[in-house]
């Protein structure tokens, strides 16, 4: 009887933490995995939430040691690849991201978001058009990916083709009405193309948005 109850604060402890997860708050996620008992962290699910906050706080050296600990518990959870993945991109080693970036996607051709930070760390690398052509894989797999078209249209910029460039970013824009990066990458695409009458409404629509980085650019965009 003693061991079933404590499986269910286990159970218990594992939803609260899913639960803390969910709102982004990371470090609270991790003190309430650290505070569960050493028995309870069984499930190979928590020590990834645990490992994935422990990368956005930035402890790069724990978040190792626990996937460590993850793959020991189970060597086939593929999806920790795409956490090694974002530590060695997080130190600039991008040739080693991609390679566990690979590692997600052989096991699940679908993971948009390995598609998604495989591409910034090849774009980071130089290599627009890869980099271009994982964006498309992703933004196939969810064309509501609004941070995909964003950073597509910054390498197309990259690559001067700002046709495309302007075509992403405005889908970015009409995902996310908020999307501040968005509206200024625009603004600037459009003055790279000579538009500078789309330019200045493009700052004028931020604006309108209540976006405050677009204030200071419309004295200089709409002469």
């Amino acid at each position: 009887m003693s061991d079933l109850l404590g499986f269910g604060q286990d159970n218990a402890a594992s939803q609260k933490v899913k639960e803390t997860f969910s709102t982004k708050n990371y470090q609270l996620t991790i003190d309430e995995i650290n505070s569960m008992n050493t028995s309870g962290i069984h499930f190979d699910s928590i020590l990834y939430l645990k490992a994935y906050s422990q990368i956005k706080v930035n402890e790069l050296k724990e978040a190792n040691i626990t996937l460590t600990q993850l793959q020991q518990l189970n060597p086939n959870y593929h999806e920790l690849y795409f956490l090694k993945g974002l530590i060695f991109a997080m130190k600039e080693k991008y040739a080693d991201a991609i390679l566990n970036f690979n590692k997600v996607i052989d096991a699940n051709p679908n993971h948009e978001k390995a598609y998604y930070n495989m591409a910034l760390a090849k774009g980071l690398l130089e290599d627009y058009t890869s980099a271009i052509k994982d964006l498309d894989k992703c933004i196939a797999i969810n064309p509501n990916y609004a941070l995909a078209y964003y950073n597509r249209g910054y390498w197309y910029e990259i690559s001067e083709n700002y046709t495309a460039a302007i075509s992403d970013y405005k889908k970015a824009i009409a995902l996310d009405q908020h999307y501040t990066e968005a509206y200024i990458a625009l603004a600037y695409a459009y003055s790279q193309n000579g538009d500078k009458a789309n330019a200045c409404e493009t700052l004028q629509n931020a604006q309108t948005e209540g976006i405050e980085a677009a204030n200071d650019l419309i004295q200089t965009f709409c002469k």
